[in-house]
């Protein structure tokens, strides 16, 4: 692992969703001293706002940490606010795995007594709240505030997606907050604006707040507990393969395909 006499540090973001074209992702922030690398996932689906979505990217965020791992990569963030698939990701590799949640709730508690969290629709204040209460960090934030828009609505109309984020911040403050998390890496290009409409009161970005604490842990040979992430035996994966669909759906023509490709899982 690079120690703080190198002067480059490599970073590969992964963004837990299938890219089809017609999704954007945000460019990756400009980190001194750190190269930006970035990896999708092969399957599943085009944003991450449920449950559902966190557990069927678990999988191949797991692998493309791997992957990451083996081609050089120095660290790993997983560009999402619910941080799937982070815990599972550093039993697996020996490289820090750093969560935009995590990184961004701890940051907000090195500037303010209290914060609260910017997401997106109502619908997902409840996996927020259960990702804060997780970290027991309950007592800190005073709140969840939604935009009203959905993740792939963020970009659709950037003034009304930062009207929406400065009316949800406003409450925020009101709530008692004395700082803000964006609740969502997709809000990232907004950040500057929005903290022009609250003076005084930090703004998170999530991401680049990851990044950095990614490339802080790294210079300083820092790594997550082999204790608290202790690496699983490799065992065999049973895996399905050729076109096969997932959820409810697959109900509808039958029985999932059975059998599938079988391959020894790796840990190191």
């Amino acid at each position: 692992m690079p120690s703080s006499r190198h002067p480059v540090v490599r970073i590969t973001i992964i963004d837990p969703v299938v890219l089809d074209g017609q999704v954007l992702i945000d460019p990756s922030p400009e980190i001194p001293g750190a190269v930006i690398e970035r990896r999708s996932l092969a399957f599943g689906t085009a944003s991450v706002e449920s449950r559902w979505d966190d557990a069927f990217a678990a999988p191949g965020i797991i692998d493309a940490a791997i992957r990451a791992e083996a081609a050089g990569a120095d660290a790993v963030v997983v560009n999402c606010m619910e941080d799937p698939a982070v815990d599972a990701a550093r039993e697996v590799v020996r490289i820090p795995v750093v969560g935009p949640a995590e990184a961004g709730m701890h940051l907000a508690l090195g500037v303010a007594d209290r914060f609260s969290i910017l997401t997106t629709e109502a619908a997902d204040i409840p996996i927020v709240r259960e990702m804060v209460e997780r970290h027991r960090l309950e007592h800190r934030c005073v709140s969840i505030r939604a935009v009203g828009l959905p993740v792939l609505g963020i970009g659709a109309d950037e003034n009304d997606t930062l009207r929406r984020l400065t009316a949800a911040a406003h409450a925020a403050v009101e709530d008692g907050a004395a700082a803000l998390v964006l609740g969502c890496t997709l809000f990232a290009s907004l950040t500057d604006r929005l903290a022009v409409e609250l003076p005084g009161i930090p703004v998170i970005d999530p991401l680049s707040a990851a990044l950095h604490h990614a490339l802080t842990l790294v210079r300083l040979g820092v790594l997550h507990s082999a204790v608290g992430y202790p690496a699983p035996d490799a065992k065999p994966i049973s895996w399905p393969a050729g076109d096969v669909r997932f959820g409810p759906a697959a109900a509808e023509g039958g029985a999932l395909a059975a059998g599938g490709a079988h391959s020894e899982g790796s840990v190191r």
